[in-house]
């Protein structure tokens, strides 16, 4: 009996057309794929920087008209008549300084002593 089996088993093997399945084209098959795929992530990786790219510049316009907004609200609130409206609205008695009570600083490049040298 098992010498049937054993023959039966050569007969189907006989009978089976087998193709080998070359290696070469299976490793192009898996590296077309894998190009393929990768094209595809960086695809989508550079859309998704595109748009926070996008995103970000909205941003950075929306912050530079607030800056310019809030300049020009400084520079009105700092000019002289609306500061001597200030003093006037809040009842302070401020006047100009005397030319004694004034010191001028000097525009230096260099400083004569510096901490290093040690000198008196």
């Amino acid at each position: 009996m098992a010498a049937k089996r054993k023959s039966r088993k050569k007969r189907k093997k006989k009978n089976q057309v087998q193709v080998p399945f070359p290696a070469l084209l299976a490793n192009v098959l898996v590296l077309v794929a894998v190009l393929g795929l990768s094209y595809m992530w960086l695809c989508s990786r550079c859309d998704a920087l595109g748009k926070e790219i996008k995103s970000k510049e909205h941003e950075l316009n929306r912050v530079n008209k607030r800056l310019d907004i809030e300049r020009n609200r400084w520079s009105m609130i700092t000019s002289p008549p609306n500061l001597k409206a200030a003093i006037v609205k809040h009842r302070l008695d401020m006047v100009m300084p005397r030319e004694s009570q004034i010191i001028k600083v000097g525009n230096r490049k260099y400083s004569d002593k510096t901490a290093m040298l040690g000198n008196p």
